[in-house]
C-alpha cells in the first residue's frame, strides 16, 4: 500500500489536541488511506475484526510467533481464515517473529514452504537469518520488519528495505516528528502502533524474562517483569554491604508498566507524517476487546475528512467503545513527546479489565471444608454480577488472584447484581491460606472471561471441521535448502556433558585446549592506564561525545592502541543523532580508526563503501541465535565477525557455530565471541519518569536487586550480580569460538578484583565458596 499525502493539500502542520502544533512536512501531494491492521489470537477476534471492518488481521505463526498462546492456529486453521478473509476483502498477514534456534531451522523452512503455498499477504519477521531465508528462497512472500528489529531511524528503515522487506513496523518509542523525518528519507511503507499494551524496554532489547527468567521476549515467553511492583533501596555505603538497608515495599511501585498506547486522536497528525498502517496490539485480547477497539478506529479514520464538529463527535463515541474494550489506563505514548509525563502510572498495577474498586483490609476464615474464604467490601465504581470473573491485585506485593464471583452481598442481603456507587461485600475461596489481613491494600477487576470462554468453544468447534485437513510443506524442497545451510540433523555433543578431567587431590586437570582471545569493552579510553585483568586482543570502547573528547585530548597517547581499538555503536540512535553519527564515524575512518562494533544490523548504512581497511563487528544486541542469522550478517557490507546471541543456551550454540563452521569453509568466514562477562543491561528504555532514583537500586518482591541509570540518553536496569560465563571458556574453546567479550564498562577497578576471583575459581587456582554470578540460560534450555 502506498503512502501519499492527502488530496486536500493540507498546511504542513497538524492541530493536536490542546491546540498545540506539530511541524510534519508533506512528502507526496497525495495520500491513500491508512490500513488498519487488527490483532486475532482466537477465531471469535477473528470474526470481530472482520465485523468491525479491520483493512488487514494479523494472526501468529505456529510455533514461531512473539506470543506465548494457549493454543496455536494451525496451518489449516490459518488456511481458511486467508481464503475467509480475502473473499471480504481484507488482508491476512503472518507474525512469524520469534527468534529461531537451531534445531528450529528445519521445522522453520517447513512453515515458510507451507505459507508459500498458502499465500498470506506478508509475513512479519525479526530474525535475519529467517528473512534472508525466506528472500532467497520463498522470493513470492512478502515481508514486513516487526517492532522487534527496533525499528527507530531512517537509516535502519531503508536497510531493512534493501534486505527484503517491504514495510517495517517502527518501534514504539518513536513521536509523530520522528516517523515523518523517516518517511521523507526512505520508500519503506510504514507501520505504527496505534492502540494497545507498550513494552517499558525497546522492543528486541528487553533481557530481563530471559536473563532472571529463562523465558525469552524474543521467542514470545516474557514472564512480564516490567508489570511486577518494585520497591527502592536506597544506596548502601561500603562499610554496610548491599542488602542491609532495607526496600520499603511503600517506597516505589509499578515502575516500569506503561499505561496502555492511544493514538486514535493523533490520526491526521499520523496520516500525514506519512503512515501507511495502524496497527492495533493484542493478539492475547478477546473478541470483545478487539472488536471494539477496531470499530472505535475505523469510526475515527473515515471520519477524517470531515467537518471538525462532526469528528469530534465520532472521537467521542469512539472514545465511550474504548472505554467499554477493558484495557488499562491511556496514553499517547510516546507519539506526541519523546519525555512523556503520563507513560506510567506507579500507583496502578497496569492490569487489564474494567477496575470494580479500591480494597483496604481482607477477613480471612477457615471453613470445615478445609478451604479459605476471604471477603472484601469496596464501594463499587462499575456493574458486577453473580457469574463475572474477577481478579483481586495485591498492591504492594503484585500477585494476583482470578475467581468466579458466586457469592454478593449488598445492604446485608444476597444480590445477583450491584451498580456503580453501591457498597457490596464478595467472598472467594481458595486451597490454602492466603497471606492477606486487615492491612491488605489492593485492587479488583472485572475480566473479559465470557469471551474467553467463547473463544475456546468456537475454536474448538473450527478446529472439528478442519481436523482432517493438512498443509503440507514441499519436503523436497526443505532438505535442498537444509543441504545448501550444511544443516544435519546428528545433534553435536552437548557442550553441558563436557568436563574437565580430574588429576590428584579433586584438582582440574590442565585443559589441553587453548585459551580463547579476549577482547574488553571499557567505559572511556581514560581506563586504558588501569590495569586489566586479562590480556587484551581487542579494546571496544562506546562510540559517544565523552569518548570523543577525551580521544581529541589525548591523541597521542591513544594513537599506540590504534589497531587494538573498536568503537562500539550504541543499539539506538535517534534519528536526531545520525546526522553526527554519521560524521564522526567519517571523521574517524579518514583518521585511521577503521574497527567498529554495531549495534543494530542497519548500521553498516552509516559507513561510506569505499572505506578501505574498514572492520565491523556485531555487537550481541543483533540478535544472532541461529546459523541462518550468521550467514545473513556475513552477507552485511563490511561485516567480518561479531558475538552471538545472549540468550543462548549451550547446545544451541555448538549446533549453530558447527554448521556455520561446516558453511563458512565454502568461502564466508567470520571471526565469532560470546559475551562471557559483565552487566549487560536488562531494560533499556527511552523514557525518563520523574519517579525515577537515578543510581539506587530497586528490589524486587523476590528480593531481587536492580540497579537503575542513565546511559547515553537511555534508562537502563541492571543487576546487582554480574552475568558470568567465564568458567565454560575451556567449553567455549572447544566450540569453536574465536573470543570472548569481557565488559568492565561498569568500572576497571571496581570489576577486576571479582574478574580476578572468576577465573581463579574456574582454574582450580583459587578454592573457595562459589561466587554469586547470573549465568542466564546458558546451562539450561531458553524456551
Amino acid at each position: 500500500m502506498g503512502c501519499r499525502s492527502s488530496r486536500n493539500n493540507p498546511a504542513p502542520y497538524t492541530l493536536l489536541p490542546g491546540n498545540a502544533t506539530i511541524f510534519v512536512p508533506h512528502h507526496h501531494p497525495f495520500h491513500s488511506p491508512m490500513e488498519l491492521l487488527a490483532p486475532a489470537g482466537s477465531f471469535p477476534a477473528f470474526e470481530a475484526a472482520l465485523e468491525a471492518k479491520a483493512d488487514a488481521i494479523y494472526v501468529g505463526a505456529p510455533g514461531f510467533n512473539a506470543r506465548a498462546l494457549s493454543r496455536d492456529f494451525t496451518f489449516a486453521e490459518i488456511g481458511s481464515m486467508i481464503e475467509q478473509a480475502h473473499r471480504s476483502g481484507v488482508k491476512v498477514y503472518i507474525a512469524m517473529n520469534s527468534l529461531v534456534k537451531e534445531a528450529e531451522l528445519p521445522a522453520a523452512l517447513e512453515a515458510l514452504s507451507c505459507f508459500e503455498s498458502l499465500r498470506p499477504d506478508a509475513l512479519i519477521m525479526q530474525d535475519i537469518g529467517l528473512i534472508h531465508l525466506a528472500k532467497t528462497h520463498f522470493p513470492s512472500l512478502q515481508l514486513h520488519a516487526s517492532t522487534l528489529l527496533s525499528v527507530h531511524n531512517s537509516v535502519a528503515a531503508a536497510e531493512l528495505t534493501k534486505m527484503g522487506c517491504s514495510r517495517v513496523v517502527l518501534a514504539r518509542e518513536m513521536t509523530i516528528e520522528e516517523i515523518a523525518a523517516v518517511h521523507r528519507q526512505t520508500k519503506a511503507e510504514l507501520e505504527v502502533f496505534v492502540h494497545g499494551a507498550m513494552c517499558f524496554s525497546y522492543s528486541g532489547l528487553c533481557m530481563f524474562s530471559s536473563l532472571h527468567g529463562g523465558k525469552s521476549s524474543l521467542r514470545g515467553q516474557c514472564v512480564q517483569p516490567c508489570r511486577r511492583r518494585y520497591a527502592w533501596q536506597a544506596i548502601s555505603r561500603p562499610d554496610q554491604g548491599i542488602g542491609r538497608i532495607p526496600a520499603s515495599p511503600h517506597a516505589g511501585g509499578y515502575l516500569f508498566s506503561m499505561n496502555d498506547l492511544c493514538g486514535i486522536d493523533l490520526l491526521p497528525a499520523l496520516r500525514q507524517a506519512g503512515v501507511c498502517c495502524l496497527k492495533i496490539e493484542g493478539r492475547l485480547k478477546s473478541g470483545h476487546y478487539v472488536g471494539s477497539t477496531v470499530a472505535a478506529y475505523r469510526m475515527a479514520i473515515d471520519s477524517l475528512d470531515q467537518p471538525e464538529n462532526v469528528r469530534q463527535e465520532i472521537l467521542r463515541r469512539a472514545h465511550h467503545l474504548l472505554d467499554d474494550a477493558m484495557g488499562r489506563t491511556r496514553s499517547s505514548g510516546y507519539l506526541l513527546t519523546a519525555k512523556p509525563s503520563e507513560a506510567v502510572s506507579p500507583d496502578q498495577s497496569g492490569n487489564s479489565g474494567l477496575l470494580l474498586g479500591q480494597i483496604k483490609g481482607v477477613k480471612q476464615e477457615r471453613q470445615s471444608d478445609g478451604k479459605t474464604r476471604l471477603t472484601v467490601q469496596l464501594t463499587l465504581l462499575a456493574q458486577v454480577r453473580e457469574g463475572d470473573r474477577l481478579r483481586l491485585h495485591d498492591e504492594l506485593n503484585g500477585e494476583r488472584i482470578s475467581f468466579t464471583l458466586r457469592t454478593l452481598i449488598v445492604n446485608k442481603h444476597k444480590q445477583k447484581v450491584a451498580q456503580i456507587g453501591q457498597r457490596a461485600q464478595i467472598s472467594l475461596f481458595l486451597d490454602q491460606p492466603g497471606r492477606f489481613d486487615r492491612n491488605f491494600q489492593g485492587s479488583l477487576f472485572r475480566v473479559d472471561v465470557e469471551a474467553r470462554i467463547a473463544a475456546e468453544k468456537s475454536g474448538r468447534e473450527r478446529s472439528k471441521e478442519l481436523a482432517g485437513k493438512r498443509i503440507h510443506p514441499n519436503r523436497k524442497k526443505v532438505e535442498q535448502i537444509l543441504q545448501q545451510l550444511a544443516w544435519r540433523a546428528e545433534a553435536v555433543a552437548p557442550v553441558q556433558a563436557r568436563r574437565k578431567p580430574v588429576g590428584k587431590a579433586g584438582k582440574p586437570q590442565r585443559d589441553s585446549v587453548h585459551e580463547l582471545p579476549w577482547w574488553v569493552l571499557l567505559a572511556s579510553p581514560s581506563e586504558l592506564r588501569e590495569r586489566l585483568p586479562v590480556p587484551a586482543q581487542r579494546i571496544i570502547l562506546p562510540l559517544n561525545r565523552e569518548n570523543l573528547r577525551q580521544l581529541e585530548q589525548q591523541a597521542k597517547e591513544l594513537r599506540r592502541f590504534q589497531q587494538q581499538i573498536i568503537w562500539r555503536l550504541p543499539p539506538i540512535l535517534h534519528e536526531a543523532e545520525l546526522v553526527w553519527a554519521k560524521e564522526q564515524v567519517q571523521r574517524l575512518c579518514a583518521a585511521g580508526w577503521l574497527r567498529y562494533a554495531l549495534g543494530h544490523c542497519s548500521q553498516h548504512g552509516l559507513f561510506t563503501p569505499q572505506v578501505k581497511g574498514l572492520e565491523l563487528y556485531g555487537h550481541y544486541t543483533l540478535n544472532l541465535l541461529n546459523s541462518a542469522a550468521l550467514s545473513a550478517a556475513g552477507l552485511l557490507p563490511g561485516l567480518c565477525g561479531g558475538l552471538f546471541a545472549l540468550e543462548t543456551e549451550a547446545a544451541n550454540l555448538a549446533t549453530a557455530v558447527h554448521h556455520f563452521r561446516q558453511r563458512s569453509s565454502k568461502g564466508m568466514r567470520l571471526v565469532l565471541g560470546l559475551y562471557v562477562y559483565g552487566r549487560p543491561p536488562l531494560f533499556t528504555s527511552r523514557l525518563e519518569s520523574k519517579h525515577y532514583r537515578w543510581q539506587q537500586l530497586f528490589v524486587s518482591p523476590k528480593d531481587e536487586r536492580f540497579s537503575l541509570e542513565q546511559q547515553d540518553g537511555l534508562t537502563v536496569a541492571k543487576a546487582v550480580e554480574p552475568f558470568s560465563l567465564l568458567n565454560r571458556r575451556q567449553d567455549l574453546a572447544a566450540i569453536g569460538l574465536d573470543f570472548l567479550l569481557l565488559d568492565l564498562s561498569a568500572g576497571v577497578r571496581k570489576e577486576a578484583a571479582l574478574v580476578s576471583a572468576l577465573l581463579g575459581q574456574s582454574s582450580g587456582r583459587r578454592p573457595g565458596k562459589p561466587l554469586k554470578v547470573l549465568s542466564g540460560n546458558f546451562s539450561g534450555v531458553l524456551v
